[in-house]
């Protein structure tokens, strides 16, 4: 049984996916948001009886297709958007694709087909190519960090008027924190050194043939275009590109068309960290100072030096539902973004964190994976790790670094189930294939590793997730093997 108190680690673990699902029936995105908010201050309210539903995603999605019937009927704008899901919100030739396919279906087969691809569950759609589609459409889809449990409301209107909830910017102040808005009115004023002007680079108009961006040879790859960009030792992918930290420590925003604003200065080996699928980045300031910016707003949503965190020893570990996930010496920190308050939890273990799904090390041996909502949890061998951006699988390793391609371990994350990888074995000739980093796409269906197989040579291989049987990896570029040093190493984007 799911604890009574678990709600906001339901709500960081499905906001981003619920919003997702209302962008791609046809809402504009301020109001897929609000939908979303009141959908799960509905569930909320009845979390005492749904907690304990066989399939609580099932109930939750329910509450949120009559929140989006609801809002159709009371606002004329969010009606007419149906009938072009996802226009404003397309960032892609994928969504822009993926809408008029999904315009042209019948209501209800719409509704099954995304909500079939973005949460699984409900019946399957009659079109798995187009449900493939959407899911990997819709991890173009910027989304804000979820509002407070405290403050998600749980009414379209304010009482006694037909007004739309963002007609009345009173109303509309319970949804400020952690989304765009929040951005704008909490956020601190632009930072002088981010004003410096930086060189124009080259960029070319390619595809890129694995499903993140990557670094390697002195080229930032996108999903569209390539940009020469020398000396990048940190790397975070954006819908809209990548956000870098170069050999200076300055965390660079780099989008697609070769644009790039300085966005701050990086503590030296303190990492980068994004909300998959949204513009919300984190990183450690040589002052000390946590930052968490939104990219969409131009501002930071929160800067905060935080006494229980050792910035020497520390790093930024991941943003999910809004909150910034550290560790350092002192232990693991959770910090919301323009808030003075933040937690503490010993001993420091965290590895990762995404949709919900927590990753942390117990030991130099042993990892525990939980979904905290569900109250599911497996203690597993290794020492390393990571979890998929949609929360469902987590890739193991016994070492932080340098292992064999045949020592990785995809997991179920709700089952604990060992799945395939499509690396060792079934995949082939992969042997004792030295894995130098893996990274999931932003889909959470893929996973790309960077393989070293001889000193000459370091493949870029991508495996579908999970990896049944032969072809399910494919090797997408083949780079020269090294020597590396500090900002010449490939790098894979985590997202």
């Amino acid at each position: 049984m799911r604890a009574a108190d678990d709600f906001p680690d339901y709500l960081a673990a499905r906001w981003t996916t619920l919003v997702r699902v209302v962008l791609l029936l046809g809402a504009p995105r301020p109001v897929a948001e609000q939908v979303a908010a009141v959908a799960l201050g509905r569930a909320r309210r009845d979390w005492r009886a749904l907690r304990t539903a066989a399939d609580l995603d099932a109930e939750v999605v329910e509450v949120l297709l009559a929140t989006w019937a609801d809002a159709r009927r009371h606002q004329p704008d969010a009606a007419a958007a149906v009938e072009a899901p996802a226009v404003e919100t397309a960032a892609s030739e994928d969504l822009d694709r993926v809408g008029r396919r999904l315009g042209a279906l019948p209501g209800a087969e719409r509704e099954q087909t995304v909500v079939s691809a973005l949460v699984g569950t409900g019946a399957v759609p009659a079109d798995p190519a187009l449900e493939e589609e959407v899911r990997r459409a819709a991890a173009d889809l910027l989304v804000g960090g979820p509002p407070p449990a405290d403050s998600l409301p749980t009414r379209l209107r304010p009482p006694r008027t037909g007004r739309w909830l963002a007609a009345g910017a009173a109303v509309l102040a319970l949804l400020v924190a952690a989304t765009y808005v929040l951005g704008v009115v909490r956020g601190d004023p632009p930072d002088p050194d981010r004003e410096e002007r930086l060189p124009a680079v080259t960029v070319r108009r390619e595809a890129n043939p694995a499903p993140l961006a990557w670094w390697a040879d002195g080229v930032l790859h996108l999903p569209r275009t390539s940009v020469e960009l020398p000396g990048v030792i940190d790397l975070v992918e954006v819908p809209d590109g990548a956000v870098v930290t170069d050999e200076d420590h300055r965390v660079v925003h780099v989008r697609s068309d070769g644009g790039r604003t300085v966005l701050g200065r990086q503590v030296p080996g303190s990492g980068l960290a994004v909300e998959p699928g949204a513009a919300l980045v984190a990183w450690v300031e040589p002052e000390h100072d946590v930052v968490l910016h939104d990219l969409a707003a131009g501002r930071d949503v929160g800067r905060h030096t935080l006494d229980i965190f050792d910035a020497d020893s520390g790093r930024v570990v991941a943003v999910d539902g809004g909150a910034v996930l550290l560790t350092s010496s002192f232990g693991d920190v959770r910090w919301l973004g323009g808030s003075a308050v933040s937690a503490i939890e010993q001993p420091p273990v965290l590895l990762d964190r995404a949709a919900g799904t927590v990753l942390t090390r117990l030991d130099g041996r042993r990892l525990r994976m939980q979904q905290p909502f569900f109250s599911v949890g497996f203690t597993v061998r290794g020492r390393a790790g990571q979890v998929s951006p949609d929360g469902r699988h987590v890739l193991t390793a016994p070492t932080t670094v340098g292992g064999p391609a045949s020592a990785l371990r995809l997991r179920d994350a709700a089952t604990g189930r060992v799945l395939a990888t499509g690396l060792a074995g079934d995949a082939g000739d992969t042997g004792d294939a030295v894995v130098l980093a893996s990274a999931f796409g932003a889909s959470g269906r893929t996973l790309t590793h960077l393989l070293r197989r001889s000193p000459e040579a370091v493949e870029l291989v991508t495996c579908r997730v999970p990896g049944p049987g032969r072809g399910a990896c494919r090797v997408d570029a083949t780079l020269d093997g090294g020597p590396y040093g500090v900002g010449s190493a490939p790098l894979l984007a985590t997202s």
